[in-house]
């Protein structure tokens, strides 16, 4: 059964964690949802799918001294645990190297409209008073049984920046995929940032 909390607003996040060592088949969702009283949802992670701000998962990653900086990218695994759709049960994700990023966008009339996913990172990851550029981590977009995302892959800007649009009465979800570029030789120490995705509808 479909959540129907009334909402304009859904949020939810993720802290990225990299912590770094001193030197020496994909089935995408593209789904119909029955015309009905007008709501919003994002589930981003583990979360709480009647709640903002539920769970916060971690995306972390651990640079062994001997590679930091060697411009290999890492990749990064999720303390998530969500694998399968909110809206059938389907083993859409394979958490921890995945992570589930599912939302849907109801309203009563079957006129078009649109509503929009959007996220939030800071410029930064900082650990005391050293930094990570945020833009140093990146994500794909896939989902068990489908070659091609529907929620497309791309780089944090440190900024407010567009992820999807999703159609009216539509269910859409995918699974991310995070990697730290690690092209700079940076300070040991564990750097950290919180990621907001918010969801919006007219």
């Amino acid at each position: 059964m479909l959540p129907t909390r009334l909402s304009r607003l859904y949020l939810a996040g993720l802290t990225v964690i990299c912590s770094v060592l001193a030197t020496p088949l994909s089935y995408a969702w593209v789904l119909t949802v029955t015309p009905g009283t007008h709501a919003i949802f994002l589930q981003v992670g583990n979360g709480a799918n009647n709640a903002n701000f539920g769970t916060v998962n971690l995306v972390s990653v651990i640079v062994p001294a001997a590679a930091v900086g060697n411009g290999i990218a890492q990749a990064m695994t999720t303390n998530s645990t969500q694998a399968n759709s909110f809206y059938d049960g389907y083993a859409t994700c394979n958490p921890p190297a995945q992570m589930y990023v599912g939302s849907y966008f109801r309203q009563p009339s079957t006129t078009a409209s649109t509503a929009t996913v959007q996220i939030t990172s800071p410029i930064s990851l900082t650990s005391g008073t050293d930094i990570i550029p945020f833009n140093r981590i990146s994500w794909t977009s896939t989902a068990n049984g489908n070659a091609t995302a529907d929620i497309p892959a791309g780089t944090f800007v440190g900024g407010t920046q567009f992820l999807v649009n999703i159609g009216s009465n539509t269910w859409l979800e995918n699974c991310h995929i995070f990697s730290y570029a690690n092209s700079a030789v940076v300070p040991a120490g564990t750097f950290t940032g919180r990621v907001v995705y918010t969801m919006t509808a007219p």
